[in-house]
């Protein structure tokens, strides 16, 4: 019984510790206004909201705290030596970044930017500040980087297999400015986890542990204490030429494979601890490294979500609509409805409305093989039967998708039309139009006057020294 007291003394502790962070609330608070800012940004792009975030919100925290019960309970057996200022001065960090880039808000970003004052310190000994100052300045000195490379290889392991698990249920479908400068579709996989830590770290005075941890040793024989490290771990990734699941499952394989080589390494700084320096320089620019090479892939591809000769191409489908039950996917393309061709909306509206009560899809894949479906339709149904489209070139942008930062959570999202297209138009269609009204002027002369017209032709013929006309008929028989 005072085994189990004390342990349930413990864990209150821990939860205690949890709550009394003001940070893990601010990742709370950031992760909520993230989805409202996608929910919003999706009617102005598409007059509806396609999904529902609260779901996604609790599936991100619960996920988040899963991942940190794991990543804690390997820490219990591996130790790390942290001070409570180091717990603040990385919880400010991560909400400094997010400022910059929301992608940024991470805990490997924030650790490199701690491992820059750590070796600044060490390089000027004579700094003494006094107050909470100098105490921070004093933890960050002796800062446990080993201990720190570890949680954040792991956190970034199972950033990996989350991303490749979640990361396509939780993108959102938008449209941004295509190299063309055309309006083209595309996904915004921006998946983020607060992720909760429980750390033990060496107290005097503290409990006294049944087992010796395997990194700084010396410093348990006093006892230990529990600490609670609210972090993000998150990817902000951007595609308009792949689906969402294939693009996770790319941007998963390399972060996995880094992160895999990274965490032999970070073991290795467990015992020679300059080597976690470096090892947070090769694990920054390798998570740099991931989201360039997706980028270059993107520029270097066709767009997938565009407009199509041969019908409607698909960008999204509402979740529960009668286009989800029916199985259509995205990236896939409505060909036929109830057997007429369909190229835009209009026309899709018009063929549902040959048979109100009941539709005969033919739809192409993302192969271009053609498979048959049927429905009948209810009141209420979308009007699109929860299809959403590939944009036109008259299709509102969102021009800062792939730029956000957490001053963009604060506002309502921004849309924009490009005004290359209409300009391209507008100038077009004065000149379409005068050769389309002179064109009319000469059929209907030449359909009044055929014998004039027939004349000038004869006498240019006559002139140009090409055959001679053929006589009338009146000629012949004179």
């Amino acid at each position: 019984m005072a085994v189990l007291g004390e342990a349930l003394r413990i864990t209150g502790g821990a939860i205690g510790q949890l709550l009394s962070q003001p940070f893990y609330y601010i990742f709370l608070i950031g992760l909520l206004l993230h989805y409202r800012r996608q929910g919003l940004l999706e009617r102005k792009l598409f007059n509806i909201r396609v999904h529902i975030y609260a779901g996604r919100v609790l599936r991100t925290v619960l996920t988040g705290l899963v991942i940190g019960c794991i990543v804690s309970a390997v820490m219990l057996g591996i130790g790390i030596h942290i001070e409570k200022e180091i717990v603040w001065c990385l919880g400010i960090i991560i909400v400094l970044l997010s400022l910059i880039r929301l992608r940024l808000a991470h805990l490997m970003d924030a650790l490199a930017v701690l491992m820059v004052a750590h070796v600044g310190l060490l390089l000027s000994p004579s700094w003494q500040p006094e107050g909470w100052v100098g105490q921070t300045a004093e933890a960050i000195r002796h800062a446990d980087l080993p201990g720190l490379l570890v949680i954040a290889v792991l956190l970034q392991i199972a950033e990996a297999v989350l991303f490749r698990l979640q990361g396509p249920t939780l993108s959102s479908p938008v449209v941004i400015e295509g190299k063309r400068g055309k309006p083209v579709g595309a996904y915004a996989m921006e998946a983020f986890w607060p992720v909760p830590l429980w750390l033990l770290m060496p107290a005097a005075g503290g409990f006294i542990l049944p087992w010796t941890p395997l990194h700084s040793g010396e410093f348990w024989s006093g006892g230990a204490a529990v600490t609670a490290l609210p972090v993000m771990i998150g990817c902000s990734i951007l595609t308009q030429s792949r689906l969402p699941a294939d693009k996770a499952r790319i941007v998963s394989k390399r972060l996995l494979l880094g992160s895999l080589i990274l965490l032999v390494l970070a073991a290795g700084a467990l015992w020679w601890p300059p080597l976690a320096v470096l090892i947070i320089c090769i694990a920054l620019i390798w998570r740099e490294v991931v989201i360039y090479l997706s980028r270059r892939e993107e520029l270097e591809s066709i767009p997938l979500y565009t407009e199509t000769l041969r019908g409607l191409r698909i960008l999204d489908v509402i979740p529960g609509s009668p286009a989800h039950e029916l199985g259509i996917r995205a990236a896939e393309t409505v060909y036929k409805v109830n057997g007429v061709p369909v190229h835009h909306p209009q026309s899709l509206h018009e063929a549902l409305r040959m048979n109100p009560a009941f539709c005969k899809l033919e739809i192409l894949n993302i192969h271009g093989e053609s498979k048959f479906l049927q429905r009948a339709i209810y009141a209420g149904d979308h009007h699109q039967l929860g299809m959403i489209f590939a944009p036109d070139d008259q299709a509102p942008v969102s021009p800062d998708i792939q730029q956000l930062s957490a001053f963009h959570l604060l506002v309502h999202p921004r849309t924009k039309r490009l005004s290359s297209g209409n300009v391209v138009s507008s100038a077009i269609l004065p000149i379409a139009q005068e050769s389309t009204v002179a064109s009319s002027k000469d059929t209907i002369q030449a359909a009044a006057e055929p014998d004039t017209a027939a004349n000038s032709a004869a006498l240019s013929n006559d002139s140009s020294g090409l055959p001679k006309r053929r006589r009338r008929a009146d000629d012949s028989k004179r």
